[in-house]
């Protein structure tokens, strides 16, 4: 019996290779016959595919449309839909639609839909300026006329709004010369016929015809989304989880074992077919959604909870963090396959089976006896022989290439660290503990002199082993820690607290930031359309590096920053560098002061320079310095980050080369020390005894607030062991600016960082959409807040306070305080309110008490209140008069809304404020008891309400809306002399 069969494993049923995987590889283009013998159960639709344009006129435009919408607007007296409902009502009625008039197959469409995702299609051999070529072509323009150039040079601004959205820039030249002014008449699947052909074509004259065919079919916007569709930018405002929900229950499930869109489309085409749980377990050669870590958590302590260890088992496990690629292999019988995190197909670079690739070549032996079958989850990394170490993730893909050159060479090459396993033997794995699975893993793997190892950790059972493991790393410049649950499953494509990364962002080699030069520009796509995004810096030469003669004033190119940048920030700089940009060259590289790359051809020249004694400084920071040869330096920086604009420097006492090769020496001294240092600690360290240390991360504020905090004297402060990263200014309800939101909530004990991947469960806040948060919304892995639930949340605290009540309660987020969604924040804020916008949680401030009562449906009963009071016991009476909202309980309002207009709607909620502060709604003028008239400041109204009461016993007070709105804010009755309309000629 073999080492396999030994290992004891839970009693799971095994799951059965499933053999309806995608065999055929991508851009194999099959007829109907052989798709009829490859897949016999697959569904065949009863007419022809609908036309491409209703593709984009039904489920495109609208599902578009309602991603700009604000918010849904119901029929009076009905419920307004919310935008995720509109959604999902323009999904289902296009699916609804495809079943009804074209069948059950509806692989055709969605594989345009969700083209992302479509892996029978691999790419297309087409970026912008290609496709802008061929449309020059197409169109017979000339390039260099202002259409033509404006179609290759996409990212330049211009006149018109598409700068940096090439799909639109090409909708508003082709629209000048449509071939078609109507929707044309070509099918879904004749367009996926010609997009076959497309992906297949890889020279321009063969790329031609087709792109002419499409242009001699289709009207402006079917082109616009066609081209959407072959960049695979489609961006309509749902992700294909929500297409998956709509077609079936079980869709997302099998797409996350399968990564197969033809999966799903023909396994789960009958909705009252489910599936088992035989089905849902990951089959070999089928690339599946591998499980994610968690976002760090706001300190240790919270991650090792949030595991839930128990006393019978305390332990975790702790994992290096590895700087490489994410990679799936699966094994049989001598054939591999190897797929990426994004299921791209890398079995041709690292080898299909024991004669060829950069790897597996170098795996004979590499499983125990008895395995037949495998598939490992790792990480695929560039392991140097020569250093003896792992060298940066970018010369990954070199190596590989290199390792099928030359199978034996001595230089760097692909090492594939394996952290779990998924299948064995034809079993199913996904669903034993991560200890199990560990153990099939050690019996089943060899390690392969650094070319195949299973990755290490280590046992842990407090925050401090993990105190300690983080300092070794940051020594190390390592990517950072893994802490994993080992009695977890393992979770197809979810994110949970069961592995948690813990990533030290920004551990900068260096105690101060890099002041670098502005050399060049690059025009920004999408959100930073029309305008530069990022930016080249150099390094001034000096010293041994700069050749006699040479100009002083020449600079070697050093990195790109592009992160980190607001608004405010791009506005600035181009005021700065006015009329000083001149567009490059490539046949004239300004030599004379920029060094690109050596010879001064750079594969990623700048679109535009400047002189360095015209540019600016910026202050960048990075996670460390890495060697390349993208840049003139040599060396580069690691996720560099702007930090500030320099004014009080220029290019003269920006950072030389010379300065910097003396800083990474003084740097690495200190490291040397620190390693020393920590050594000598560790030796001292007893057995048992636990050497409390001081543990913070680089981005986090640590100087002390100079400000008095809202919290309870000696107690607790509101937002004490919560994390923020504030992106952007406050708008509403007041403006306040970025720093002084900061200094508000560290004077509230929270602790502010600047960048969101600073800790786990970060709170990011930000009020509009400025270049960086855009930029935040694309990645999609963040919420971002209002500052409005900051303030929201201080205004509740202190108000508790007042009424003796010392907690420091958070109070939950509201569909108001969301600006961007990126989890179930946004389902979970419509739980948080009534359904009329009420919070359940907080006090509401007049403006919202107002604007709620304003936009509420219908009318309310005015004998509401009295009735109430009445049929309150006499104990339970007494207490209304403490109330604050009981104060008007002896007055009599009339809201004056007679023949003005809109004014009758602004005045609306004024009845309902009265009505529920205990007064009593007068039904017309003529009421004798009315105390107060809530009237407009319209001038001829004033003189007729004046006319009628003036004869009055008892003279009603005439105010405004104001008068009622501040003293229920203020909890008391106040002066209406303050108040008083003041007659205008606007009405």
């Amino acid at each position: 019996m073999s080492d396999i069969d030994d290992i004891d494993l839970p009693d799971i049923p095994r799951a059965p290779v499933d053999p309806s995987g995608d065999a055929f590889g991508p851009n194999t283009i099959l007829t109907d016959a052989e798709l009829d013998q490859a897949y016999p159960n697959r569904p065949r639709n009863k007419n022809p595919t609908l036309p491409f344009a209703d593709l984009y006129l039904s489920l495109f435009e609208p599902l578009l449309a309602n991603k700009k919408k604000k918010i849904g607007v119901g029929i009076r007296g009905t419920k307004a839909l919310k935008p995720h409902e509109i959604r999902r009502n323009i999904i289902d009625r296009f699916i609804s639609r495809w079943r009804n008039e074209v069948g059950n197959d509806i692989y055709p469409t969605l594989r345009l839909i969700l083209c992302e995702k479509d892996r029978d299609r691999s790419v297309y051999h087409l970026k912008e300026k290609t496709i802008g070529r061929l449309l020059v072509k197409v169109m017979k323009i000339n390039k260099d006329s202002d259409d033509g150039y404006a179609l290759i040079n996409w990212k330049q601004p211009g006149t018109s709004r598409s700068a940096g959205d090439f799909a639109l820039r090409c909708y508003e030249i082709i629209r000048k010369r449509p071939m078609r002014t109507t929707p044309g008449n070509l099918t879904i699947s004749r367009v996926n016929s010609m997009l076959d052909r497309l992906s297949l074509a890889s020279k321009e004259e063969e790329q031609l015809p087709i792109m002419t065919e499409f242009y001699n079919n289709m009207n402006a916007s079917e082109l616009m989304w066609l081209i959407r569709i072959i960049m695979r930018q489609m961006k309509v405002g749902a992700t294909e989880r929500t297409f998956f929900d709509a077609w079936h229950p079980d869709a997302a499930v099998l797409f996350n074992i399968s990564s197969s869109l033809k999966r799903v489309c023909w396994e789960l085409w009958d909705l009252e077919f489910r599936m088992d749980s035989d089905g849902k377990s990951v089959t070999l050669m089928s690339c599946f959604q591998p499980q994610l870590a968690q976002f760090q958590k706001r300190s240790l302590d919270d991650a090792v909870r949030a595991m839930h260890l128990t006393s019978e088992d305390p332990i975790f496990w702790i994992e290096e963090k590895l700087d490489g690629e994410r990679m799936q292999m699966h094994y049989e019988n001598g054939n591999f396959m190897f797929w990426s995190r994004k299921s791209k197909d890398y079995t041709r670079l690292y080898g299909s089976c024991f004669d060829d690739g950069s790897l597996t070549r170098h795996l004979r032996g590499a499983f125990h006896n008895g395995v037949r079958s495998i598939i490992v989850d790792g990480e695929m990394i560039t392991w140097d022989p020569r250093l003896d170490c792992i060298v940066a993730f970018g010369t990954l893909k070199t190596a590989a290439l290199e390792g099928i050159r030359n199978p034996y060479g001595d230089g760097p090459r692909p090492l594939f660290r394996i952290f779990d396993i998924l299948h064995l033997n034809g079993e199913c794995l996904i669903n034993y503990s991560l200890r199990d699975r560990r153990t099939a893993l050690e019996r089943s793997v060899k390690t392969v002199d650094r070319r195949m190892e299973v990755h290490e950790y280590e046992e842990a059972r407090e925050a401090a082993d993990i105190e300690r493991a983080l300092r070794k790393v940051i020594a190390e410049a390592s990517e950072g820690l893994v802490i994993k649950n080992p009695r977890s499953v393992y979770r197809l494509n979810d994110r949970n607290d069961d592995w948690m990364k813990v990533k030290p962002e920004y551990m900068t080699e260096f105690g101060e930031s890099l002041d670098l030069v502005v050399l060049g520009g690059y025009w920004g796509a999408g959100a930073r359309g029309g305008i530069l995004s990022s930016y080249l810096c150099g390094l001034r030469v000096d010293g041994n590096h700069l050749k006699p003669g040479e100009n002083p004033m020449k600079f070697r190119s050093f990195c790109k920053a592009g992160g980190g940048f607001t608004a405010n920030d791009y506005s600035k700089i181009a005021h700065m560098t006015d009329s000083q940009w001149v567009p490059w060259d490539p046949k004239k590289p300004p030599t004379e002061y920029i060094e690109i790359v050596a010879g001064g051809r750079g594969v990623d020249q700048p679109d535009v320079w400047i002189r360095p004694d015209k540019s600016i400084v910026l202050e960048v920071k990075a996670a460390s310095i890495i060697p390349t040869d993208e840049f003139r330096v040599g060396k580069s920086l690691r996720f560099p980050r702007f930090r500030r604009i320099r004014e009080d420097k220029d290019w003269q006492s920006a950072l030389s080369i010379s300065e910097l090769i003396a800083l990474k020496e003084e740097v690495e001294k200190e490291k040397e020390d620190e390693e020393k240092r920590i050594e000598v600690e560790n030796r001292k360290r007893r057995p048992g005894k636990r050497i409390k240390r001081e543990y913070a991360i680089l981005g986090a504020s640590d100087k002390p607030a100079d400000f008095v905090s809202a919290g309870t004297e000696g107690g607790p402060q509101l937002f004490e062991g919560r994390s923020f990263y504030v992106m952007s200014d406050a708008a509403m309800p007041k403006r306040m600016g970025k720093a002084e939101i900061e200094q508000l909530i560290k004077s509230h004990g929270g602790k502010i960082y600047q960048t969101e991947n600073a800790t786990s469960n970060i709170n990011v806040i930000g009020d509009r959409n400025n270049v960086k948060i855009s930029a935040l919304v694309k990645k999609g892995t963040h919420d971002v807040i209002r500052p409005t639930w900051i303030f929201d949340c201080i205004r509740q605290h202190e108000l508790d306070l007042q009424r003796g009540q010392n907690g420091c309660y958070i109070i939950p987020i509201e569909t108001r305080h969301i600006l961007y969604a990126a989890s179930s924040i946004e389902r979970r804020a419509t739980t948080t309110v009534d359904q009329f916008g009420d919070s359940y949680a907080r006090d509401l401030t007049m403006e919202e008490l107002y604007k709620l009562l304003q936009d509420m449906p219908g009318t309310f009963d005015r004998t509401f209140a009295a009735d109430f009071v009445k049929g309150l016991g006499e104990r339970d009476r007494q207490g209304l008069d403490e109330l604050p909202g009981w104060m008007f309980k002896t007055s009599v309002f009339y809201v004056d809304t007679e023949g003005q207009g809109e004014v009758n709607e602004n005045l609306k909620p004024s009845a309902f404020l009265a009505l529920f502060a205990g007064a009593r709604i007068a039904r017309d003028l003529q009421d004798t008891e009315i105390t107060h008239i809530v009237a407009s400041n319209n001038q001829r109204r004033l003189r007729e309400l004046r006319e009628v009461i003036k004869w009055r016993p008892r003279i009603p007070r005439i105010v405004t809306k104001d008068w009622l709105k501040s003293s229920l804010e203020l909890r008391t009755v106040l002066d209406e002399t303050q108040f008083l309309p003041v007659p205008s000629d606007d009405w």
